[in-house]
């Protein structure tokens, strides 16, 4: 939802919340379910176990056609691609070579540059807002094409794993669906159309786990998905009380963090099935996505994949990479070559899956390494870091818990940011994690990194007793 939408949502009671959710839940139906859609979801469906020679033609084309849109249509990368020389002809004999000559987009230049990033050849048909791991509010632009295909691959994903569109689904998101003051359920709507069940994860706190346990029995998803972190807190509880479930899902698919050996154990026991992983990002990143075989592969036929070690050098096998990624899948608002700040584990050299598909595999997704905080009014809450949506001057933030009742909001801001922003900060952040904390607001000109020199969005200084 948009801005003025969204304010509209949170401030209806209960059941009028049902009713714009459904409405929005048959508009996303009629958008998303499109012949362009269909035509997209077959093609990719055909990629997946196709030869690695048709994928290999595939990604040149795809490549040829997204390098020669941003040469004309994209201030941003127009300018720069002048300045290096390249012409049409180049990109279609070359495109491969033509990519290695480009720089390294960084995040800052992509939440600062955003408007000169365009391409203006596509028109756009949504804009989307997203916190980031660093905390830093970015802007999304996107055309019809780019949400087709992401929702195509996404659909895929979820056929290879055994979903359909029929299939009941259950979602854990960061979204605040239901008020963030309430403490008895429905913690949940249900949208119709799309036959999901969309669960609050703000409202996990002791005496509210069993009524998520009575919903899940009662509604017998058959796929769950969402924050790893929230479906850990509630598989934590099953576990703990001995609580035998009346169904068994098809599949449990994770996305948005970064998931823990622990944590899988802990849901599969809890659910009786396989949690697959999946990554991608509201910037429209290319997907790396788990088959049956509990391999993650590389969607090659979503954009290109570069892997950079410690020292800045192209990484071999077996080594911890991060990852630089130019993207198919967002051809309003272009990632080419884009330092995403994530990090993958290299498999040993030939390492292959034995599924159909023949695309590459990582051995494991570093990145994203959000924390579960918890505070008496609230309990378990994951991705606090959506508290940042819908602000702006703010550069980057960090997240401390010190304890249940105290935590400390780190910012680097910039030009915006004022006391106006700063209360409606606080105010998402009381939603979210409740009003008996002490809140410490610090300004910074900068936010140290953490152990590996990576950024610590969201840090908790006490251990949890669950």
């Amino acid at each position: 939802m948009g801005g003025f939408q969204k304010k509209i949502y949170d401030s209806l009671p209960y059941p009028f919340k049902v009713i714009l959710l459904n409405i929005k839940g048959y508009l996303n139906v009629k958008q998303r379910y499109t012949k362009e859609f269909e035509s997209y979801l077959q093609e990719h469906i055909k990629l997946w176990d196709a030869s690695p020679e048709d994928v290999t033609n595939f990604q040149k084309n795809k490549l040829a056609m997204l390098l020669s849109e941003v040469l004309e249509y994209s201030k941003w990368y127009s300018s720069i691609m002048q300045d290096l020389g390249i012409t049409i002809e180049e990109i279609k004999k070359d495109p491969m070579g033509v990519l290695k000559k480009m720089p390294i987009l960084e995040k800052a230049q992509r939440k600062d540059e955003v408007e000169s990033i365009v391409n203006t050849k596509r028109e756009t048909v949504m804009v989307g807002h997203t916190s980031g791991t660093s905390g830093a509010p970015t802007i999304d632009y996107l055309d019809r094409d780019s949400i087709n295909v992401s929702f195509a691959i996404w659909k895929r994903f979820h056929r290879v794993i055994g979903v359909t569109r029929k299939s009941k689904q259950v979602r854990l998101s960061g979204r605040l669906i239901v008020d963030a003051k309430a403490k008895k359920p429905p913690f949940w709507v249900y949208n119709y159309f799309e036959k999901q069940l969309l669960m609050s994860t703000y409202h996990l706190t002791s005496s509210g786990l069993q009524h998520y346990v009575n919903k899940l029995n009662k509604f017998k998803p058959e796929l769950i998905d969402g924050y790893p972190s929230a479906i850990y807190v509630i598989s934590m509880y099953i576990n703990k009380n001995d609580i035998k479930l009346d169904f068994v899902p098809k599949a449990i698919a994770v996305t948005s963090e970064t998931l823990y050996d622990y944590q899988r154990t802990e849901i599969e026991k809890a659910f009786d099935c396989h949690v697959f992983n999946q990554y991608a990002s509201n910037e429209g990143s290319p997907f790396i996505t788990e088959c049956v075989n509990g391999n993650l592969h590389l969607n090659l036929d979503s954009g290109v994949f570069e892997f950079v070690n410690i020292n800045g050098e192209s990484a071999k096998p077996g080594e911890i990479a991060k990852l630089i990624v130019t993207s198919y899948i967002n051809l309003k608002t272009p990632l080419i070559r884009y330092d995403i700040g994530d990090t993958v584990l290299l498999p040993a050299e030939n390492e292959k899956c034995s599924c159909d598909c023949s695309m590459p595999i990582v051995k494991k997704i570093i990145g994203r390494e959000d924390d579960i905080l918890w505070t008496e009014e609230k309990g378990y809450v994951v991705s606090a870091d959506t508290g940042y949506k819908g602000l702006s001057g703010i550069t980057q933030g960090q997240i401390i818990q010190e304890s249940p009742k105290e935590i400390t909001i780190n910012l680097v801001i910039e030009d915006g940011f004022d006391e106006r922003m700063k209360e409606k900060l606080l105010t998402n952040f009381r939603d979210r994690l409740g009003e008996n904390v002490e809140y410490t607001v610090n300004i910074l000109d900068n936010i140290p990194l953490g152990p590996n020199e990576k950024f610590d969005a969201v840090k908790r200084n006490f251990d949890l007793e669950f």
